[in-house]
């Protein structure tokens, strides 16, 4: 793996999309291209790990050109770790989404494809404006893959749920533009190498800096904004729920810890902000869940409070705290998925997630619940399991 091998990373998932649009339904070389690129995804993951994991940076400015005016894509091992675990979770979940009615639609193919390219230009850049580009680039093919779950005119929950996912993430992206409009403004740049300890040294820059940190909060369901999440996730199909849990709100959670690490270096005046509304974040969620009758509505309440978890590592800022923080990231993305899953094959065996119509399924589905519960203790952190979670 070399440098000038990363833009491939965001290029060819976008390419396949662009080549696999055009395929009529149960086009059998359109799933071919869908899962080599995929597993391709994966291993291209795993060898930015080898090539990074001695602390080694490789970095890209697309085209030759002087930085400010290229886009700059750069990896180190943060960043391989997590496009690695996305790429992997991307495989498993479309895998997942083959086997079910959603996998058959139309579009289905391109618009994972896009996804996931969106997913790995987000990981890579190291430019603000390129972050939102590419954040915009997950967003679009997310609107189709919501439309493709929702069966006929779809059920109020499934309408409402769409309808909040689209208006609350074009409000936040607009958030966020104007929160880099700002930094450009007040530092002059929006590459991050170049922000390293502006917010540190100017109030100004923290300050636009910040709303960037806000809007990408919101992105990532922290409270008091976390409702959408807990209304749009459940409203989809499981594949997509699983998958959405796996990427979306990571790459916010991922931007946060990149950003506050570079751009504010650190800065305690601000982490006490962090520690009370991460903190709320773990509280609320875990007790929103505590009212829900659904599989996947009691799993996004719990999503919310981990994402709490998570976060507090920025807050604590601490070389522990961080490491923490990181591998919980990774940790939870694994399991989630896991959960996700699991409880979407209950919905197409059953027919239903709703706790009092799947009575039973322990005696006929052994396995299934086997496979749940190993989850759930790993994500309660107990042993020999990895993990710690409210639940």
């Amino acid at each position: 793996m070399t440098a000038s091998l990363l833009p491939l990373l965001a290029g060819l998932p976008l390419l396949a999309a662009g080549a696999t649009a055009p395929a009529r339904t149960g086009a059998r070389w359109a799933y071919t291209v869908l899962l080599v690129t995929l597993t391709a995804n994966v291993a291209a993951g795993v060898a930015l790990v080898v090539a990074t994991s001695d602390g080694t940076v490789l970095s890209e400015q697309v085209g030759g050109w002087p930085g400010g005016i290229s886009i700059p894509f750069v990896a180190d091992t943060l960043a391989a770790l997590m496009l690695t675990v996305t790429a992997l979770l991307a495989l498993l979940c479309t895998v997942f989404a083959l086997m079910t009615a959603v996998g058959g639609a139309r579009l289905f193919i391109p618009l994972v494809l896009a996804l996931v390219g969106g997913v790995n230009g987000a990981l890579l850049t190291a430019d603000l404006f390129n972050l939102f580009v590419f954040i915009e680039v997950m967003l679009l093919p997310s609107f189709g893959l919501l439309v493709l779950a929702r069966t006929g005119r779809g059920t109020l929950g499934q309408v409402t749920g769409t309808r909040l996912y689209v208006a609350f993430n074009l409000f936040v992206s607009t958030l966020f533009l104007a929160g880099v409009a700002l930094v450009y403004g007040t530092a002059g740049t929006v590459n991050l190498g170049e922000l390293a300890g502006a917010a540190r040294e100017s109030t100004t820059v923290a300050v636009a800096a910040g709303l960037c940190l806000a809007a990408l909060a919101m992105k990532a369901a922290v409270v008091p904004v976390h409702g959408w999440l807990a209304r749009a996730y459940p409203a989809t199909t499981p594949a997509v729920t699983a998958l959405f849990s796996g990427l979306h709100t990571k790459v916010a959670v991922y931007a946060i810890y990149r950003i506050y690490a570079v751009v504010f270096d650190g800065d305690t005046r601000w982490l006490w902000l962090g520690v009370v509304v991460f903190s709320a974040t773990m509280l609320v969620g875990v007790l929103g869940a505590v009212g829900e009758t659904t599989m996947r509505s009691i799993l996004a309440f719990h999503m919310v409070s981990q994402i709490g978890y998570i976060l507090l590592g920025v807050a604590l800022f601490t070389p522990l705290g961080l490491a923490a923080g990181i591998f919980y990231l990774l940790h939870h993305m694994i399991v989630k998925a896991a959960l996700f899953l699991s409880a979407g094959a209950v919905e197409e065996r059953h027919g239903t997630g709703a706790l009092d119509r799947i009575r039973g399924v322990a005696r006929r589905d052994p396995l299934l619940v086997a496979v749940f519960g190993l989850a759930a203790l790993s994500l309660a952190g107990i042993p020999p399991f990895s993990g710690s979670s409210p639940s």
